[in-house]
């Protein structure tokens, strides 16, 4: 389990591949540590929540022009306001997912 802590971005860039092509081991290090900070922060425990905080982490950095504390502090703020990686807001808080075990059996 400390392993997956460990890869919180490079577990997310295997399961999307083409995202992360040229990105330096250091800051694939860092953003494994944005994305443990911010699931730490909001309580994750969902992969699928983990991997929209992944995905809206290496946007905003990809993005550019932002310390890597502005990155967190943004993330934090729109995972909590229910704003899709894509920028969309939604009414409602996020869906529950279904437990991995049931989502497996589909």
């Amino acid at each position: 389990m400390a392993q997956r802590k460990e890869a919180a971005m490079r577990d997310y860039l295997k399961i999307h591949s083409g995202l992360g092509n040229g990105l330096l081991p250091e800051e694939l290090d860092l953003l494994d540590a944005l994305v443990r900070r911010a699931v730490s922060e909001l309580r994750i425990t969902d992969l699928g929540d983990r991997n929209e905080v992944a995905a809206r982490i290496l946007s905003l950095y990809a993005i550019g022009g932002r310390s890597p504390d502005e990155i967190l502090e943004i993330t934090i703020r729109m995972q909590r306001q229910g704003v899709t990686p894509g920028g969309r807001r939604s009414e409602c808080p996020p869906p529950k997912r279904a437990p991995a075990a049931m989502r497996a059996r589909r």
